[in-house]
């Protein structure tokens, strides 16, 4: 300022209106000391003059500050303060929170005192909870009657923001009602996406028939989607028969990297399945074979880690771009490794116990290792207990460690597992103060995943014995629940499947979703396991 060609170089000083002297000294305080006093009262005017001085790190503090304070009383005017400034944080955190409570937050019509900007912007938005198209047309609708002295017509900008496409034939008609939206507007092409209310959360198996099967072809092996809250299974396109792949679900995408055949050839490709195409695609393959690795999506990129190429334990790291469809090399991890658990916490790559060869017992990995993506750099941590073929679920910014195995059983001449399950942070330390019981059986290589705060564990093994049960533990509870419905498969259990939550259209979008795929299950492929009832015949 004192330094262009503005008018402060002749003064010698710069004049700042209607700001207070204590945030101006709040301000020279930060800059000065890098600490910043935030307080409820102030804040909103210290993240406006950081915004008008371009002191972003002081802004970006006040943006934390105010995520961390976000309720349903205050979400509207700080949405209209980072919309206001522009600030991406701020905004992405604020429409996500609103997105979630819309319902809320349109019974109190909060709403209501938004510009047109402002309303669009959130209307525009995939992240609204909402399962009816119609419900955010009321809103706009709502909305435009609050305004209507200074928007005589309903505003295109709002009609843009609306997906007639979709709303059911009922509600378009319910639409045409009002006799306020032409009903060519309605028939105007438009992209076809679903708010996240329209999705439902499955815990998606892969792999769970009798591979040894010689009947059985890569056509029989459907994905198998369990709702938990119905406890019933349905059926989805299969890809083929893949023992120990990588697997994992970014929204509605389910990635599987790698995997041994029915052949026992270990497989390289990359395929992905798009649950609101109802369909596969194959995307570029790995550099080489891959099975027991580990497989983790951070920042839109998918790293496939160690494991088993057919011949030797890799200590090779590939990184999958998604939107360019590609893969390169990152560094090499510290020892070659298999049969880890793996997961990605505050933007770090953790992979926890394993092994060094593919015979779990004779030379187990007695440590955790962390990658960071942003530095390309490991270091390790030891871990007192050999731990292979666990599970390992991110919670609360800690990691739960689920079964595994842990040594090997000579009479039985195979591995034996645990019941133990344990906590560690983000440093890999043990947390003896978050406890998790343990589980009611022990248990390795079974499915593992998070589904609405509760961590669910399926089928898996222990010496020579295969289970189908399920499982499930919540924060808080001193045991596990055990599910009415097991696994939907005839043999006495299954292990070293794919396993994941996915998001899922909601049925009744289906008929709506341009170019879904529909398949027809064989009756022989419907059939469940004798110990379940509650099998849906529905295909999805």
């Amino acid at each position: 300022m004192f330094t262009s060609p503005m008018k402060e170089t002749q003064q010698g000083e710069v004049v700042l209106p209607d700001i207070s002297p204590p945030i101006i000294q709040a301000v020279l305080n930060y800059i000065y000391t890098g600490v910043a006093s935030i307080e409820p009262d102030t804040v909103d005017e210290l993240f406006t003059v950081s915004s008008r001085l371009q002191i972003i790190p002081l802004q970006d503090l006040c943006s934390s500050y105010l995520i961390k304070k976000l309720n349903n009383e205050n979400c509207i005017w700080i949405y209209k303060l980072s919309y206001c400034h522009n600030h991406k944080t701020l905004l992405k955190a604020t429409l996500k929170y609103i997105g979630y409570h819309i319902t809320s937050l349109c019974e109190k019509n909060s709403f209501l005192p938004l510009d047109l900007g402002e309303i669009t912007n959130i209307l525009s938005s995939d992240c609204l909870m909402t399962v009816s198209e119609l419900t955010v047309y009321q809103l706009a609708y709502c909305w435009w009657q609050f305004h209507r002295a200074n928007h005589s017509v309903f505003p295109k900008e709002l009609l843009g923001a609306i997906r007639f496409s979709l709303m059911s034939t009922s509600e378009l008609e319910e639409v045409e009602k009002g006799n306020v939206v032409d009903a060519s507007f309605q028939r105007h092409p438009q992209s076809f996406q679903l708010r996240q209310g329209m999705f439902e959360t499955r815990i998606v198996c892969m792999d769970l028939l009798e591979r040894e099967d010689p009947s059985l072809t890569d056509r029989d092996f459907y994905l198998d989607a369990y709702d938990p809250e119905l406890e019933i299974w349905e059926k989805l396109p299969p890809l083929k028969s893949l023992m120990c792949p990588g697997i994992v679900a970014l929204g509605s995408y389910m990635y599987v990297a790698g995997g041994i055949h029915k052949d026992d050839s270990v497989s390289n490709t990359l395929h992905v399945y798009d649950s609101v195409k109802n369909s596969w695609n194959e995307l570029c393959g790995m550099f080489g074979p891959k099975c027991m690795h580990g497989f983790v999506a951070y920042n839109q990129k998918l790293y496939a880690l160690g494991g088993w190429d057919g011949r030797i334990v890799r200590d090779s790291v590939e990184c999958f771009i998604i939107q360019e469809n590609c893969w390169s090399q990152v560094s090499r991890m510290p020892t070659p490794l298999c049969y880890f658990a793996s997961t990605q916490l505050n933007g770090k790559l953790y992979l926890i116990g394993g092994g060094t060869t593919v015979d779990i017992s004779a030379s187990p990995h007695l440590g955790i290792l962390i990658f960071s993506p942003s530095s390309d750099t490991w270091c390790q941590i030891p871990l007192k207990t050999m731990c292979s073929t666990a599970g390992v679920i991110r919670l609360d910014n800690k990691l739960y460690v689920i079964g595994g195995h842990i040594g090997y059983d000579r009479v039985t001449q195979s591995c034996k597992a645990t019941a133990k399950c344990f906590c560690l942070d983000s440093l890999g330390h043990v947390c003896p103060e978050s406890k998790i019981p343990a589980l009611p059986k022990c248990v390795a290589s079974a499915g593992v995943v998070l589904w609405n705060r509760r961590i669910y564990v399926l089928g898996g093994e222990d010496r020579d014995i295969f289970y189908k049960q399920v499982y499930y533990w919540e924060p808080g509870a001193t045991k596990w629940t055990v599910c009415r419905t097991s696994l939907p498969i005839l043999s006495d259990g299954v292990s070293a499947f794919g396993c994941v939550t996915l998001k899922i259209p909601m049925k009744q979008f289906h008929s709506l979703i341009p170019h879904r795929r529909t398949i027809t299950v064989p009756i022989s492929s419907q059939i469940s396991s004798g110990s379940s009832d509650r099998i849906s015949n529905r295909c999805s």
